[in-house]
């Protein structure tokens, strides 16, 4: 019988990334992200490049395939327009509360 692996096989603490680096670089190249606690609490995951690509590209095709749609139609906006608006906004949020 195969062992089954849980999510707690790959909850690790903080202190491992520094005192297993190489042990975990070889474990994310099998596809399963790490979980690192700090005081017990999740504070960050680390994968493989491989599996950051899988999990990020179809979401930038996606964001791309929607600015393509938005470029010419006045009704939308894109990305980078986008942007621009938001820290605008934040900008003159910051001047009120200056």
């Amino acid at each position: 019988m195969a062992a089954t692996r849980t999510i707690d096989s790959d909850i690790r603490p903080i202190s491992d990334l520094r005192n297993k680096f190489a042990e975990i670089a070889d474990y994310v190249q099998g596809g399963r992200p790490v979980i690192f606690t700090r005081n017990g609490y999740g504070c960050m995951v680390t994968m493989s490049y491989d599996a950051y690509k899988r999990l990020n590209d179809p979401v930038i095709s996606e964001l791309n395939q929607a600015d393509a749609l938005c470029e010419n139609d006045p009704r939308h906006y894109t990305r980078a327009q986008s942007l621009k608006i938001l820290k605008e906004r934040r900008d003159a949020r910051r001047k009120v509360h200056a």
